[in-house]
């Protein structure tokens, strides 16, 4: 599990010349992530200032982004880490499902033989994974380069925009579904039918199987909140 010493260090490695306020963004960004700062869990400035060694300016700054996104919101009279429910789990997979399939469907218009090719490495490497049995954190990742790379190849500049803001959310949902038995599998497969469709230039496949693969993470999704809501009763 990572600490924030862990996240600082990442940080000062792999983006050396953002600058302060961005660094405190991607700071809490990851924190969310790794389970040091829990949805619904309360942000106290002083705290997060004392951890990350930075002035409350760019603190601040950087916590009225993600206010701003969405992603931090006040609680009473306290900022907190947002909580999703049931219902915007829903809603957000609404978007998704209605952005991304509009994204695979403009793949599946635009892509040419160089981005076919990295659709197809990314199937290649996706299998190595999981016949190695890779850890859910990993596929997990695996799955953002995957969803990145079909919304760069729809090569819309506003369904970016707009998929990119929605994104912030996802940082919100908590563990992955790559923890549920037999999922990854899942995934694979489902991920192959939106290359397939996008590989014959099928536009109208590839959008239907886009949409049917996160009708299909949405049900996982709220498996995995069933499931944590059945650990916390008595």
């Amino acid at each position: 599990m990572m600490s924030w010493n862990d996240i600082i260090e990442q940080n000062d490695a792999e983006m050396p010349s953002l600058s302060a306020t961005q660094r405190c963004h991607h700071a809490i960004i990851a924190a969310i992530k790794a389970h040091l700062l829990r949805p619904g869990a309360r942000v106290v400035e002083s705290d997060l200032c004392r951890m990350l060694a930075v002035s409350r300016t760019p603190l601040r700054e950087a916590v009225a982004m993600l206010r701003a996104q969405g992603v931090l919101e006040f609680d009473g009279n306290h900022l907190a880490v947002r909580k999703l429910g049931w219902s915007d789990i829903h809603d957000l997979y609404d978007m998704r499902i209605l952005l991304e399939g509009a994204a695979a469907k403009g793949a599946a218009q635009r892509a040419g033989a160089a981005e076919k090719q990295v659709f197809a490495h990314l199937l290649d490497q996706e299998a190595s994974y999981l016949a190695a049995g890779a850890e859910p954190a990993i596929l997990a990742a695996h799955n953002g380069r995957f969803h990145s790379a079909l919304l760069d190849a729809a090569r819309n500049s506003f369904l970016t925009e707009a998929l990119h803001r929605l994104s912030h959310l996802l940082v919100l949902l908590g563990d992955t579904a790559y923890l549920l038995d037999g999922r990854a599998h899942v995934i694979f497969a489902e991920h192959k039918a939106v290359i397939t469709a996008i590989e014959a230039g099928d536009d109208a496949e590839a959008e239907r199987a886009m949409q049917y693969h996160l009708k299909q993470a949405l049900a996982a999704r709220l498996q995995l909140l069933a499931m944590r809501q059945d650990q916390v009763m008595d």
